[in-house]
């Protein structure tokens, strides 16, 4: 069951590689206003999770996602439920990179336990194999439109995809490519009841953002997939037989990462010319973002989106919002409030009381999430 993709570089290939290597080192080195660029994370973000489910047939708009994204002790349907696990998701992904977490078949179980929707229970930290036949069916007609490898197969040829995704053999193939052939691998050998295309999705974010190719968090493939929903399951399927042991267990990807590349360039340009259009050439007081940790930078994305959503009096929070929003123990949330107000990140609302039950960011970053907020509010007025 050794995997090693088969493909063949058109000359259609090698120039969209070009167009993402251009855009990429134009959005790596371009100055931009550091509101705008927190504006554009948080937007990328946005849309990545709402296409991501849009895919599977989840409907919420963007500003009932941001709605979700946000909640702290409401009751969630299962759309809102979907989207704040998949944006749950990208953010701990984020982190295993800042960690320098190295590919396993364990991170893959975990990234599906976080996408999963949350069932009656408490959510496991990592997901098992599925143990039963799970043919994907077109929902309109009930036809079966793949069937995937038996459950036995599942393990070893899951063992056999990660040992290819760390080999000398994946290292040596471009980012975008390496990213594209492990998606669609995953997602063929199907190894989980349900999650699988979220799954397969953000294992190529995954290997974009370890790559190199996350374009300072800015870039979002879903919503070009969206755009054409039947070019994308065509390429996916790239008119192979329904059963996975009658020739999709060694295909030649070729079709597949001609259309990831393209759909990639395409983003990757879109990406470039909103950069270009708000380039500020001038001297720029960009705060150290390197000096912040991955989830101080997600705090500031709530933030921004509770004041999108709710006004800046919303952009206060409690150590139970960090719980929720972060799925961390309560303990845990007072220590990272603690480090992070000894750091001068975050400050307590009331100093003087006993027991801190609110805290806001210092004014450095409450000035920039401000002005990132009344920018959005200008472009959407």
């Amino acid at each position: 069951m050794d995997f090693h993709p088969r493909f063949t570089y058109s000359h259609a290939m090698v120039r969209h590689l070009g167009l993402i290597e251009s855009a990429r080192a134009v959005v790596s080195v371009l100055p931009l206003p550091p509101d705008q660029e927190l504006r554009l994370r948080q937007t990328a973000r946005q849309r990545a999770t709402r296409h991501s489910t849009r895919i599977e047939g989840n409907t919420l708009n963007s500003q009932e996602i941001g709605q979700a994204v946000i909640a702290v002790g409401k009751t969630q349907t299962e759309m809102q439920q979907e989207v704040r696990n998949y944006w749950r998701a990208l953010e701990w992904i984020e982190e295993q990179l800042e960690a320098n977490r190295q590919p396993s078949e364990e991170y893959i179980r975990q990234l599906h336990s976080i996408i999963l929707v949350r069932g009656t229970g408490r959510r496991g930290v990592r997901s098992d194999y599925r143990k039963d036949e799970c043919p994907v069916v077109d929902s309109a007609t009930g036809r079966i439109d793949y069937a995937p490898p038996m459950p036995r197969d599942v393990p070893p040829l899951m063992q056999d995809l990660v040992r290819w995704w760390r080999s000398d053999e994946a290292a040596e193939l471009p980012g975008p490519v390496r990213a594209g052939l492990l998606a669609h691998r995953f997602v063929s050998i199907h190894p989980f009841g349900d999650g699988n295309g979220r799954t397969a999705r953000a294992l190529a974010t995954t290997e974009l953002w370890r790559s190199g190719y996350d374009m300072r968090g800015f870039l979002s493939l879903e919503e070009h997939y969206t755009a054409d929903l039947s070019a994308y399951y065509d390429n996916l399927q790239m008119r192979l037989p329904i059963n996975f042991y009658d020739g999709r267990h060694d295909p030649d990807h070729s079709q597949w990462l001609g259309y990831f590349l393209a759909t990639m360039a395409l983003a990757a340009d879109s990406l470039q010319q909103q950069a270009i259009a708000l380039h500020a050439p001038e001297q720029q007081p960009t705060p150290p973002w390197e000096s912040l940790r991955r989830v101080q930078q997600q705090l500031l994305n709530r933030l921004l989106f509770c004041g999108l959503e709710e006004g800046e009096k919303a952009m206060a929070f409690s150590p139970g919002d960090m719980v929720e929003w972060f799925g961390i123990s309560p303990n845990t949330a007072r220590d990272w409030l603690g480090k992070w107000r000894d750091e001068n990140f975050v400050q307590p609302l009331r100093p003087e009381a006993a027991r801190v039950r609110a805290y806001a960011l210092t004014e450095k970053w409450e000035i920039l999430v401000k002005m990132a907020l009344n920018n959005a509010t200008r472009n959407t007025s």
